[in-house]
C-alpha cells in the first residue's frame, strides 16, 4: 500500500497535466548560480585526541543556450580537514580546483555542431606533502543532438498550482498560455536592463497578468495582492534543473600537463547524454563517457553517471546519482570505482538550504586491500551566492 501511495504521488501530476516539459521549445536562455556548502564532524571523549574531518567548498556554473550557439563553465574547489583519534595521527589538510568548460556551434538550422572544451585543475591531497602540477587539457570535435534547458516551464507550472491553491484562478492555464507565461518568467534580464533593477518587477508582473487575463482564468479582474505574493514565493524559491533532449560527441583531446607533471599523447573522446524529464516534478539526467590515450599500449576509462531527482514540495529536493567508473589499463587490473548517494535538500530560502546524504562506496583495484563498502552519512548546509 505505502508503495501505491507513493508511485500516486509521484503519477496523479502527470496526469492532471496536459502540458509537458518536452514542449518548451525557446532555445535561448541564460542562467549561473553559485554555491558554498560545508560540514564538519569533531569527536572527542574515549580516544588518545580530538578528532575530525571536515569539507568547506563552493562551485560555480554559468550556461548559455541558443539555436546557434551554447556554452558551459563549471568551476568546483574545496579544502578538506581531517585528524585521527590516535596521538600519532597528524592533522592534514588538502585542496582542490577544477574547472571545465565547453562550447558548441550549431551548424545553420540543424543538430549537429563543433565544439571546443577545456579542463584545468590544480590539487593538494590530504597526506601530501606539497601540491602536485596542474593539469590541463583541450579538445576539439563535433556531435549532433541538442538539450534544452526547460526549468522555466516548471516554475510557470509551480505558479499556477500555487494561484488555484489560494483561488486567484479558477483553472490551469492552456498549453500556448503556459508557455508564453514560462518565457515571459525567463525574460527577466531584459525587463531589468529595460526599467531598471528596482522597477523592473512591476512591468514583468504585469506581463504575467496579462497571461492569465488573456486565458480567461482569473477569479477577479486581476492578480491582487494575493496572487503577486504567491508568484513571488515562487519566483524566490530554488527550483531544480529541468530540461529535455539528447547529443552525443566526440572528438580529440590533449594533456598539456598532468598531475604528475608530464604531457600525454593526444587522447579520444566520446559522450552520451540524455535529459528526460517524466513530469515537472521528477527528472532523470544520464551520461556516459568514455576516453583513452592514443599510444601502443590502450588503455581505457568509461564513467557512467546517472541521477534522478523529485520535487518533494517547493522547498524540499530529493536527488539520487549513482557513478560507475571504469579503468581498463593496457596491463594490470581493472580499476573500478562506485559511488551511489540520496540526498534531501530542504531550501529555507532561495539561497541557504540544509542538505543531508546518504553515501554507499565502493572501490575496488584488483588487489583485495581496501575493497569493502563505505556507507557515510553527511549533514551539510549551502548557501547560494547568486
Amino acid at each position: 500500500m505505502r508503495l501505491v501511495a507513493f508511485l500516486l504521488v509521484i503519477v496523479i501530476p502527470v496526469a492532471l497535466l496536459s502540458i509537458d516539459i518536452r514542449d518548451y521549445k525557446f532555445p535561448e536562455s541564460f542562467f549561473q548560480e553559485a554555491y558554498l556548502r560545508g560540514d564538519f564532524t569533531f569527536r572527542d571523549g574515549n580516544q588518545d585526541q580530538s578528532s575530525y574531518d571536515g569539507s568547506f567548498g563552493g562551485n560555480y556554473n554559468v550556461n548559455y543556450n541558443s539555436l546557434p550557439f551554447t556554452w558551459r563553465l563549471a568551476l568546483d574547489g574545496a579544502i578538506d580537514l581531517k585528524q585521527g583519534p590516535m596521538e600519532t595521527d597528524d592533522s592534514m589538510q588538502g585542496y582542490h580546483i577544477f574547472m571545465n568548460t565547453n562550447a558548441d556551434r550549431y551548424l545553420g538550422d540543424t543538430d549537429a555542431f563543433a565544439y571546443g572544451a577545456a579542463e584545468f585543475g590544480y590539487r593538494e591531497r590530504l597526506a601530501a606533502d606539497e601540491a602536485d602540477d596542474p593539469y590541463a587539457k583541450i579538445g576539439v570535435g563535433a556531435g549532433y543532438g541538442r538539450i534544452i534547458d526547460a526549468t522555466v516551464l516548471a516554475r510557470a507550472i509551480g505558479i499556477v498550482d500555487e494561484l488555484l491553491k489560494y483561488n486567484v484562478i479558477n483553472r490551469r492555464l492552456s498549453d500556448t498560455a503556459y508557455i508564453e507565461l514560462a518565457q515571459i518568467i525567463d525574460k527577466e534580464s531584459e525587463y531589468k536592463a529595460q526599467y531598471g533593477g528596482m522597477e523592473y518587477k512591476r512591468y514583468w508582473l504585469e506581463a504575467m497578468e496579462e497571461v492569465f487575463l488573456r486565458d480567461g482564468v482569473l477569479v477577479e479582474e486581476y492578480l491582487g495582492a494575493m496572487g503577486i505574493v504567491r508568484i513571488q514565493d515562487v519566483l524566490d524559491m530554488r527550483f531544480s534543473t529541468r530540461k529535455h533532449g539528447w547529443m552525443i560527441r566526440g572528438g580529440i583531446g590533449y594533456i598539456l600537463s598532468n598531475y604528475d607533471g608530464s604531457d600525454s599523447d593526444p587522447t579520444l573522446d566520446v559522450s552520451f547524454e540524455l535529459a528526460h524529464p517524466f513530469s515537472y516534478k521528477l527528472q532523470l539526467i544520464e551520461r556516459l563517457d568514455y576516453s583513452t590515450v592514443l599510444e601502443d599500449d590502450l588503455s581505457h576509462r568509461v564513467i557512467n553517471r546517472l541521477s534522478v531527482s523529485y520535487q518533494l514540495s517547493l522547498q524540499t529536493d530529493w536527488v539520487n546519482s549513482l557513478v560507475n567508473e571504469f579503468v581498463f589499463p593496457a596491463e594490470g587490473d581493472t580499476i573500478q570505482n562506485h559511488m551511489f548517494e540520496s540526498s534531501f535538500y530542504y531550501y529555507l530560502t532561495n539561497q541557504l538550504n540544509l542538505n543531508t546524504t546518504l553515501r554507499f562506496s565502493l572501490y575496488d583495484d584488483g588487489t583485495g586491500i581496501d575493497d569493502d563498502l563505505v556507507t557515510t552519512f553527511i549533514m551539510g548546509i549551502s548557501y547560494r551566492l547568486r
